[in-house]
């Protein structure tokens, strides 16, 4: 049995299954969910793949997550929190940071014992406190003291410490 294809119809098919029946319309769809993708990851939402262990074991290396950045908008970071910071006032480089101290406290490691105020903190997301041990600092009235999740990493290695309120960019969705 032989079979046969219509040629005329297939170039028919072809267009309504990539453009649809009406090609204007298409085009006008394609170009409003262009806009809409371009506002949405510039100003709304920023794709972050993690790389390093310093969050670890709450932010594995290479994994990705999404960063809010108009989580703060309105309000301040809190403790706790994991939060986006831009090092070089832009979206090139940016370290993700759990926010450890507040504006206007004092902060400082004691045998990997985080205290804040001169009390102890409890650190539920923490797999290892390490030993880390950090004179005392106190922070500016815009500060917040910052570090990652993986205490058992040499605090000379780490990058922590002292970061401006305009630096925090946004929060991780986790």
């Amino acid at each position: 049995m032989k079979m046969s294809v219509d040629t005329d119809t297939q170039p028919g098919l072809w267009r309504r299954i990539v453009a649809g029946r009406n090609i204007r319309t298409t085009v006008r769809r394609a170009i409003l969910l262009a806009l809409f993708c371009l506002l949405l990851f510039n100003y709304v939402l920023l794709p972050v793949r993690v790389r390093g262990v310093s969050m670890e074991p709450t932010f594995r290396d290479g994994s990705w997550h999404l960063a809010g950045l108009l989580r703060f908008v309105g309000r301040s970071p809190r403790r706790g929190e994991v939060v986006v910071i831009s090092i070089t006032g832009g979206r090139r480089a940016l370290y993700l940071k759990r926010v450890l101290g507040l504006p206007g406290e004092t902060i400082r490691f004691s045998n990997g014992q985080l205290m804040v105020n001169g009390r102890e903190q409890e650190e539920p997301y923490l797999a290892d406190k390490g030993n880390w041990n950090l004179a005392e600092t106190r922070l500016a009235e815009d500060e917040f003291f910052v570090a990652g999740d993986n205490r058992s990493v040499p605090e000379e290695t780490h990058m922590m410490g002292t970061v401006k309120r305009d630096r925090i960019s946004g929060g991780i969705f986790h």
